[in-house]
Order: structure tokens, then C-alpha cells, then sequence
């Protein structure tokens, strides 16, 4: 047996005990569990023999767990002979019983030596830190720690291979290699073939190849070496394993070389990187090589053993009724955000709703009132202008068009005033029913100061809202008035007056005609080539287009990277809001400001692959900085070629054009091969490959996950599950409600819901029935999409916008709650990072899109062509239509 690992997984064996449980199983077949059953003993023993005994203890108990449930099974008398065939008799498994004896009796006494008796203070051991995290000097030490215990992050790996500072050797198979490695200059491959015990590091180097030795000759002279397999977690991997020869071999067989640093290994290996940075391997899709010892994969279709565990929607929507909802604090910027939580965001006032809640009150209402005063001053003042507008006649013309937008969103600002308003007079009341007559007596003169400041406040809102309807109700006029009316026909202009490329045929021709917020001489038509133009699909690869001359019309001005606005083309505001939201996807614009994406370009399909070549064009622009706004004609022009709605100057929904967006990306860059596996055995894994028919994409990488749906009949529990791949989840926001959380709607979202009717394929007819929704693949990046809109029914099925306020974490957004049973035990991260949001302001009969990004931890306001900073307190609001999420790192564009 191999020499016992070191102890990793706990501090004593009552907490290796809670990992030793299995899901309940007991409605599965016979020979299902017995499979199982089988794999767990194969395991336990393969995790003895290589001396971890954690693993080898979990394993054995999974397997004795296992088999009380098999003789548990109301068939176990029926099957008895298939059990001793399969398991053994009750002699072999009263001798697997000794060997788990001895390895928990080996087990405890490792943890008892390992527990400290006195802490000496003067030990070179490393305590936790009793001083506040950001002590400067306890990161220098834990970091030293985590250096000395030889391994590195795969974040601080990759802040080394940015300054070129580190050597990767990576010892997978060369296989695995060629399929898919690092695009970092110096990262080459060891083959794991390649090494053996006992040799020694010339000799090893004797048998690398040619290029691989000049890399193997500049580990002296690179400040640290990092050795990386597919998923090695510890500095002290398993003796038989590739990467532990190879480590001793530079550790102990390489006399020659004095290295600069520690040899490290790569936490997580090699899949965990692909996760954390797939813009910088060759094929990030690639999977790891399958290895038979998930102990319970041939279970995990077992989601819901019963009807119980499933929470229903019916139960969120009543709880939720019966809630008292609370609005946060204004001020969200000074507490990080969490999801579950209804606690006021303002960190001063963390422990002042215990010691004196009318204080807190009131401090909250003077924020408030401070912040809807200025907005007071602004809607006044836009309002003045519209009105004066509108006695001309002129509201609805195009270069006035940005002041209905900015009332737009000054109304929506006093709209969550409004409500915030309402809450703290809610609050107040409770209070004083609450509390006893002698509590309230001393608070009685600040409790009609703010009895009053609220009544005040109120009027005001709602001469704010009688002003807006009125606005409203004016422009519905106009509009209707506009819709009707028919120009006087004009005379043709003779020839020589007439530019000759301009025909009223131009693509660009109406566009030009309805931009709002520019005036463009007549004869500044843009200088396209035709060549743009949808191809045939059966044009040959050889054939290649002219070159192309694209029309940005720059305003130039220098300019932070990453903030150029985006003009307004005719009502474009929506397509500007998802593309700045795009942009500020720092994976997706690196992979196209880098030009990586040319090597990976799709011509077989629809679209020919121009959709990524413009957006990739457009957004080299957008962070070359040398721009204070510019014009996305040709991208509007090609995408209207493929969707004719996207080419008229009508108002559109950003969700409708992001979703056909991400397709058409996809498309154009689904040329990733995925070698076919040997065997799949999950069928959220044959699902996945049917979806992409074995070609991906980095946007399938980024954006897209896969949603398991459950069926379970309430009759005889028989599950049932499919699969379907999102690129963006739809919630619905809770009924009846001014305000919400996002952990409302992802709980509706992700409840059970019954369905009649439900063909049985074990009952062979109807059922009662739960269907559940669960994710079975995370994406890195998560779009939420809020359903706002929605066909009224008393409203003979207009479209009505929801107004909802929706809570929403700019940080900690956790979906581990929300994920299917295989994919919660994956080491892919179940937390997220908001990055950018597009806004909807208005109504269905009019409204303005915008976009909040997160740019280098500094959030901006990109309203078309306009780009200004925003405070993180403001991020949040009833405008909030589409969500952006991540959990990847930040990236920096090179200078």
C-alpha cells in the first residue's frame, strides 16, 4: 500500500461522518443500487491502496449505507441471490467491515495527534489573524503561507503569466495536450508518458521534444515554475501520480539548476483554469478525461426522492402575501449586498433598529429627502422645457427626443422615492402599534416632524403624478396625430441637386433621416461596401470580400477606455443598451479587440459570419479611447438584413435583441471541435452534446447553461428529466407587489408547479404530477431578464409594463440554492458578480433603454452617446430590466 496521504478533508472524524450520507434512493431499482454499491466498495478500496484514508472511510461507509438500503427494499427476499452475487456474502462483507474498523481506528488517532495541545506563541506556525482582513502585513503572510504550502491560485498564476514572470510545465498526457493547453509563450508540455520513477531530470530531458527542451532549459532563469495536471488540489499529490514524479525529479534529481522560487502547483489544474480563463487556452470547451470514481453518478438522476422536498409555488406566493415587505435604505453603497435579506443597506445603521428605531427613521428620511429634492429641481426644470415644447408642437420631434427620455427617467427615480416614501410611513406605524403609550411619548415630537415631512412628501408625488399623466395623455395625442397624418407629396429634385449614390433605396437613407440627436449634411452617407451584403450560402471559403470600410462616425475626444458612447440612430436606444452591456463583458471584448476571434469565424452559416465581425469592429472602437461617441450603422445595418424588425426606426426590446444576438454570435463562432467521448453516461451530458452537435463557441462558453426540468408523479414518485440550454433566464416578478428581491423570482422560478395529466410511463396512464426546474450547467456569465412586460387580460390583451422595484445584490448573488444535485457538487463557482444592467424607462407606448456597467470597479451611465459616472447606490432601481452576472476575474485590456 502506498504511503498514507496527509489528512485534508477534516479535523476529526465526527465531520468526516456528514460526508458519508447518500440521497435516498429507495425508489430505485435493484440492480440500479446494486451498481452503486459496487462502485463505492471499487472505489474505497482503489482510495486505500494509495494510502488516503478520508476518502477510503467515506467510500466504505457510503457502501454500508448502500446496502441498508438494499435490504431495506421491499424486493431484497426476491433478490437476495443477485445481492450475494454482485456484493459478496456476509463473510466478505463482515471483512470490509474490519478493514473500515482499522481505518477508523487509524483515522482517529491521526486527528487526536494532529490537534495542538498548547499554542506556543512564539511557533513559527501561521494563526489566523485577529486584526481586520485588510491589515496589509497579515496578506503578506498568509500569501507567503499559501506560497510555502506550494501552491498557487490559478488568479495569482495568472497575474505571472501577464508579466511573463513564470514557466508552466504541464504534465497531462500529450494527447490532452494538443487538444487543448495554454496560450501562454511559456507553457509547453512534459507528457505524463514521458515520466517515470527514479529518473532523473537530464535524463528526462532527453526525451522531451526539441522545442519542449529550450523550454525545460529556462527553469533556472524564470523567477518561479508552476507544474499543472487536469486537477491536482494540494502541494502533496498521490505518490503514483504524474505530477508527484515529476515534482520530486526538479526537487530532488536536478542538481544542475538552483531554482529562484519554490516549485508550486497549480490549485485545481488545469479544468479549473479553463473555468476561470477560456479566452487564454486553445479549446476551453474540453473536458477532463473521465475516471469512474464519482461515487454516486449513477444516482444522480434522483433529484427529489419525495414530494416534500419540493417547494411549491403556490407556498412561495402565499408566504410572500403574508410578509411584511421592506424597503432597503437609499444608500446601498457603504454594505455589500446580500441576496436573502431585507436588512436596510446603510452600515451606520446596522444596530440602530434595535437601540432606537425612530432615530433610524428619521436620518433615512433626510437621505431621502435630500436625493428627491435635487430630483424635484431636475424633473421641474425638464418639465418647464417640455411644456414649452409642446405649445409648439415639437415634442415628438427628433432633436428633442433626449428631453422625453431624461423625463423618462427623472420620473422613474421619483417614482422609487415614491414608494421608499410609503415604506417609512409603513415602518412608523408599525412602530407606534408596537410599542407601549410611555415609549411612545418620549419620541412624540419626532414622530410628527417625520408624521408631517411624509405627508408632505406625498403631496408632492402626487402633483408629480398628475403632471406625468398629463404628459402622457398629451403625447398619446401627438402620436396618434403623428400616425395619421399624411406629408404633402414634393416635387422630385432635378438631377444635379441630387447626390448621385443617395436613392431612397439606401439602406442608410431612412436612418439618416431619423437620427434624433445629430444633424448629418446631406451628402455624409456612409462609405459601405456591398460586399457586407448576405452572401450565398454555398459560397466557396476561398472566396474572400474587399476590404471593408466602415462608418463609425467618430466624435473624437481622448477618453477612458471602455467609455465611448454609442449615438442614437432612430430610436437604436435598446440596441445601445445591449451592446455597451456586451462591451463591458471584458471575455468577449478581449477575445475581439485581440482579433482571436478571426481564427474561429463560422462562413457556413446564416448569417456568414458577419454578425461577430461587426460587433467585434464596433467594439474595437469602443476601447481604443480615442473617441467621445461614434455610430453602429454597419452593425445595424447587417443585423437588419437578417432581421428585418431591427432595420426600421421603431422602438424594440433589448431582450428580444440580445437573445437573437447571442444565437447569431454563437453561430458565427461554432467551429470549436469537441472530440466525441468514449461513453456519456449523464443525460445532461448527451443533451449538451446534442445541442451543439460537437462544435462550441466562446459564447457558448460564456453565456450559455442548461436547465434540467423534473417531472415526478405524485402517485407512485416516478421522476422523469429533461434537458434545454439557456442563454439567459426570464423571472417573472412577484403579483401585487411595489417591491421585490431577486431571490423572490429565482424562488418562483425554480419552485414546483403541479400539472394534470401527465402520461405516467410507470402508472401507463394520466397522473397528477410536480414539475420542477433546477440548473444543471452553470454559465459563467448569468443574464437575468426581468418579464415586465405582460398582456393584460383586462386590457383585452395589451402589453402593460410591471413597475416593480427589484432588489438586487451588486455582489454575492449565490445559485447554489437553485442548482441540480450533480452540478451542486461540481467545483465550478455558484457565486456571482453583477457587471452591467440595461434599463427600461417608460411605458409600452413610450420608453428610453440605458446601461449601467461596471468598468475597472467604477460604474458608468451609458445613455447613447452620452457616458457619465454613476454612484453603486444608484444602480439599483424599478428601471432595471436585464441583469449581468459572472464569476470570472476581471480582465485588463494590454496596453
Amino acid at each position: 500500500m502506498a504511503q498514507l496521504k496527509k489528512l485534508y478533508m477534516a479535523g476529526k472524524l465526527e465531520d468526516l461522518e456528514k460526508m458519508t450520507t447518500i440521497p435516498e434512493s429507495g425508489n430505485k431499482n435493484m440492480k440500479m443500487l446494486l451498481n452503486t454499491a459496487r462502485k463505492l466498495f471499487h472505489n474505497a478500496e482503489d482510495y486505500r491502496r494509495n494510502g488516503d484514508q478520508e476518502l477510503a472511510y467515506i467510500s466504505y461507509m457510503k457502501y454500508f449505507n448502500m446496502l441498508s438500503t438494499i435490504r431495506k427494499k421491499s424486493d431484497y427476499a426476491q433478490n437476495k441471490g443477485m445481492v450475494r452475487e454482485v456484493l459478496g456474502d456476509t463473510g466478505a462483507n463482515r471483512r470490509i467491515m474490519d478493514t473500515l474498523e482499522r481505518i477508523s481506528d487509524s483515522l482517529s488517532k491521526r486527528y487526536e495527534a494532529q490537534m495542538p495541545v498548547n499554542v506556543n506563541l512564539n511557533s513559527t506556525l501561521i494563526s489566523p489573524p485577529s486584526e481586520p482582513i485588510d491589515d496589509k502585513s497579515n496578506l503578506v503572510t498568509a500569501s507567503e503561507a499559501y506560497a510555502n504550502l506550494g501552491i498557487i491560485s490559478c488568479e495569482a498564476l495568472f497575474q505571472r503569466m501577464q508579466q511573463q514572470s513564470v514557466l508552466v510545465m504541464d504534465c497531462r498526457s500529450s494527447a490532452d495536450y494538443e487538444v487543448s493547453r495554454l496560450t501562454y509563450s511559456c507553457a509547453f508540455n512534459v507528457p505524463e508518458e514521458l515520466i517515470t520513477p527514479g529518473m532523473s531530470a537530464g535524463r528526462l530531458q532527453a526525451r522531451l521534444s526539441s522545442s519542449a527542451k529550450a523550454s525545460w532549459a529556462s527553469r533556472s532563469v524564470k523567477e518561479s515554475v508552476v507544474l499543472m495536471d487536469w486537477n491536482s488540489k494540494e502541494a502533496q499529490p498521490a505518490d503514483n501520480t504524474a505530477i508527484a514524479t515529476l515534482l520530486d525529479i526538479l526537487k530532488n534529481w536536478d542538481p544542475d539548476v538552483t531554482y529562484r522560487a519554490p516549485i508550486q502547483l497549480l490549485e485545481g489544474g488545469y479544468q479549473h483554469f479553463i473555468m476561470m480563463y477560456p479566452t487564454h487556452c486553445t479549446n476551453p470547451s474540453v473536458q477532463r478525461p473521465q475516471q469512474n470514481n464519482n461515487v454516486i453518478d449513477t444516482i444522480d438522476d434522483i433529484e427529489y426522492p419525495s414530494i416534500s422536498d419540493i417547494t411549491m409555488k403556490e407556498d412561495i406566493l402565499n408566504a410572500e402575501d403574508s410578509k411584511d415587505k421592506q424597503r432597503p435604505s437609499i444608500n446601498r453603497a457603504n454594505k455589500p449586498t446580500t441576496l436573502r435579506t431585507n436588512e436596510p443597506a446603510h452600515q451606520n445603521y446596522q444596530f440602530q433598529e434595535q437601540i432606537n428605531p425612530i432615530n433610524e427613521i428619521m436620518l433615512r428620511q433626510e437621505e431621502l429627502l435630500e436625493k428627491a429634492q435635487i430630483n424635484d429641481m431636475l424633473l421641474d426644470k425638464e418639465s418647464k422645457k417640455w411644456r414649452l415644447l409642446h405649445a409648439d408642437g415639437e415634442t415628438l420631434t427628433g432633436g428633442n427626443q433626449e428631453l422625453n427620455y431624461n423625463l423618462l427617467q427623472l420620473e422613474s427615480k421619483a417614482e422609487d422615492y415614491k414608494i421608499e416614501n410609503c415604506r417609512l410611513r409603513d415602518k412608523l406605524k408599525r412602530y407606534k402599534e408596537e410599542q407601549p403609550p410611555q415609549e411612545l411619548q418620549n419620541y412624540d415630537e419626532t414622530t410628527k416632524q417625520i408624521e408631517s415631512k411624509i405627508e408632505e412628501r406625498l403631496k408632492l408625488d402626487e402633483r408629480h403624478e398628475l403632471e406625468r399623466l398629463e404628459r402622457e395623455r398629451q403625447l398619446a395625442i401627438a402620436r396618434s396625430a403623428k400616425r395619421h397624418y399624411k406629408p404633402p407629396t414634393e416635387p422630385a429634385a432635378p438631377p444635379a441637386a441630387r447626390v448621385s449614390d443617395e436613392s431612397p433605396t439606401s439602406p442608410f437613407h431612412e436612418i439618416r433621416e431619423s437620427v434624433p440627436f445629430e444633424q448629418e449634411p446631406i451628402n455624409s452617407r456612409p462609405l459601405y461596401d456591398r460586399a457586407t451584403k448576405p452572401r450565398n450560402e454555398r459560397t466557396t471559403a476561398v472566396e474572400t470580400a474587399t476590404p471593408r470600410i466602415r462608418d463609425f462616425s467618430p466624435i473624437i475626444g481622448q477618453n477612458r477606455r471602455g467609455l465611448t458612447g454609442l449615438k442614437n440612430l432612430g430610436n437604436t436606444c435598446y440596441m445601445n443598451s445591449i451592446l455597451q452591456c456586451l462591451s463591458n463583458t471584458r471575455q468577449l471584448m478581449e477575445y475581439c479587440v485581440s482579433n482571436k476571434y478571426k481564427n474561429y469565424i463560422s462562413r457556413q452559416n446564416k448569417t456568414n459570419g458577419q454578425i461577430i465581425e461587426e460587433v467585434a469592429e464596433l467594439l474595437k472602437v469602443l476601447w481604443n479611447g480615442q473617441y467621445k461617441c461614434v455610430a453602429s450603422r454597419d452593425l445595424r445595418y447587417v443585423v437588419g438584413q437578417y432581421q428585418k424588425i431591427f432595420s426600421g426606426v421603431d422602438q424594440q426590446d433589448s431582450h428580444e435583441f440580445l437573445t437573437i444576438l447571442m444565437d447569431w454570435l454563437h453561430s458565427d463562432l461554432q467551429t470549436i471541435n469537441v472530440p466525441p467521448k468514449q461513453e456519456i453516461n449523464r443525460a445532461s451530458d448527451k443533451a449538451w452534446l446534442e445541442f451543439t452537435k460537437s462544435k462550441e463557441s466562446l459564447i457558448l462558453h460564456l453565456f450559455y447553461g442548461q436547465i434540467k426540468s423534473t417531472v415526478k408523479c405524485v402517485t407512485c414518485q416516478m421522476e422523469s428529466a429533461t434537458y434545454e440550454c439557456f442563454s439567459n433566464l426570464s423571472l417573472e416578478l412577484p403579483p401585487n407587489s411595489n417591491f421585490c428581491h431577486l431571490n423572490q423570482c429565482m424562488d418562483m422560478y425554480f419552485s414546483g408547479e403541479k400539472i394534470h395529466g401527465w402520461n405516467c410511463p410507470t402508472c401507463k396512464t394520466k397522473r397528477d404530477a410536480i414539475k420542477k426546474l433546477d440548473i444543471s450547467r452553470l454559465p459563467p456569465v448569468l443574464v437575468v431578464h426581468l418579464k415586465r412586460f405582460y398582456a393584460d387580460p383586462s386590457n383585452s390583451g395589451a402589453y402593460v409594463k410591471k413597475q416593480n422595484y427589484l432588489q438586487f445584490p451588486l455582489e454575492n448573488l449565490d445559485m447554489k440554492p437553485y442548482t441540480a444535485r450533480a452540478e451542486s457538487r461540481t467545483r465550478t463557482p455558484k457565486t456571482y458578480k453583477l457587471y452591467a444592467v440595461s434599463n427600461h424607462y417608460g411605458t409600452m407606448e413610450g420608453g428610453h433603454y440605458t446601461a449601467f456597467c461596471d468598468n475597472d470597479g467604477r460604474w458608468y451611465k451609458f445613455d447613447d452617446q452620452v457616458v457619465s459616472t454613476l454612484d453603486s447606490s444608484n444602480v439599483v432601481s424599478s428601471a432595471a430590466y436585464i441583469l449581468f452576472y459572472t464569476w470570472l476575474p476581471p480582465m485588463h485590456l494590454a496596453e
